[in-house]
């Protein structure tokens, strides 16, 4: 991925030595760096095409061969493989090669200089460059993640399962501390501090986990909750999923990080409980627009503000009237009202059909993107 201030700075530069206009497009096709700032955050076809498909350069010769797009010369970013974006140079393709591909050059070897910057940074210290390979790294290279974590004395044939603590007015170091001197912390648990409020902790777990997982991470927390409470000082722990290969606690951390913006569960949230949210929450937005627009278009704001209050209401409290009348704060009675209403306007009925659960759960996701 190009970070927009890199690519801001190497216009800067770039600027000064020549009159071409430059325009560089991230991985979505989105310029994101240009001589035009009117440019900037509009979306480029060519760009698009070039960084989801195999071509390397696009020359184009008139307007007309792509809409929108002026003549110029559009090559790939590539940076160690991967299509990271897209640089163009706009003017008479015959005159502005030379320019494209020596920007093309340019640029690639500022993006791999940062990247190796940064990964000197990131080897300072051992266990950090382990983690940071873990969990920042979307496709690590296998081997050395095996090499480095045979260092640190960690196997790989062990279940580990994420806890992401995000603590409150602590000193992460002085919580990690206390954790690591737990009975229940072993030789084979990952731990580091994040942040200044973060403390991630990969738990290793028993082969028969599924029905006693919950059971056996709050036994491992129970010495810190216990040391909080003295302390009197909260903490919010993320549980992510069970990973069985380095390769994949990226993914794992994204699902913890996922819990921290999404879930609303008190002290502890457990990514398993909250699947068909995940699910939904990946859905491109694009599909949600095609699937609901005219669903957006036609119900009233009204409508649309009631549907949404009863949705988070009868999510929240698994479809129980009851207790999502008292979530609301109005009478049994009075959401039954709404309820009805809002079965009758949309031809569903949630609390007794999974599929119309679905339907609900879904346009609500999308109506809470939307607005």
């Amino acid at each position: 991925m190009i970070e927009t201030e890199l690519a801001k700075k190497f216009m800067e530069q770039v600027t000064q030595y020549t009159e071409y206009n430059i325009n560089i497009m991230n991985e979505q096709g989105v310029i994101i760096a240009s001589r035009d700032p009117k440019r900037v955050g509009t979306f480029h076809e060519v760009a698009y095409y070039i960084v989801t498909g195999s071509e390397d350069m696009v020359v184009t010769s008139t307007e007309e061969d792509y809409p929108g797009v002026k003549p110029g010369i559009n090559m790939v970013i590539n940076i160690d493989g991967r299509r990271e974006g897209v640089v163009g140079v706009t003017g008479d393709p015959g005159e502005i090669k030379p320019v494209a591909l020596i920007t093309k050059m340019a640029i690639e070897a500022m993006l791999k200089y940062e990247k190796q910057q940064e990964e000197l940074r990131r080897r300072r210290n051992q266990k950090e460059h382990f983690t940071n390979l873990l969990i920042h790294v979307e496709y690590p290279d296998p081997g050395e993640l095996r090499s480095v974590a045979k260092q640190l004395n960690y196997s790989e044939n062990i279940i580990r399962v994420p806890i992401l603590c995000k603590l409150d007015d602590i000193k992460p170091e002085l919580f990690l501390n206390m954790i690591k001197n737990s009975p229940r912390h072993g030789a084979e648990d990952i731990s580091i501090v994040l942040d200044s409020s973060h403390v991630l902790i990969f738990k290793t777990m028993p082969e028969k986990l599924f029905a006693d997982y919950k059971f056996i991470i709050e036994e491992y927390l129970s010495t810190a909750l216990k040391w909080l409470k003295e302390q009197e000082r909260s903490c919010n722990f993320y549980i992510g999923s069970f990973q069985g290969s380095f390769t994949q606690y990226y993914n794992s951390y994204r699902h913890c990080k996922w819990l921290e913006e999404n879930a609303d569960s008190g002290s502890a949230a457990f990514f398993y409980d909250y699947t068909g949210n995940y699910v939904r929450s990946i859905v491109p937005m694009n599909e949600l627009q095609w699937m609901f627009n005219i669903y957006e278009r036609e119900l009233s704001e009204e409508f649309k503000k009631t549907f949404m209050e009863i949705a988070e209401a009868l999510i929240k409290t698994n479809y129980n009237l009851v207790t999502a009348s008292k979530e609301l704060f109005v009478h049994k009675n009075t959401l039954l009202y709404r309820y009805n209403k809002l079965k009758d306007t949309l031809h569903i009925n949630p609390i007794e059909s999974s599929a119309d659960r679905f339907f609900l759960e879904t346009f609500y996701n999308f109506l809470r993107k939307e607005h």
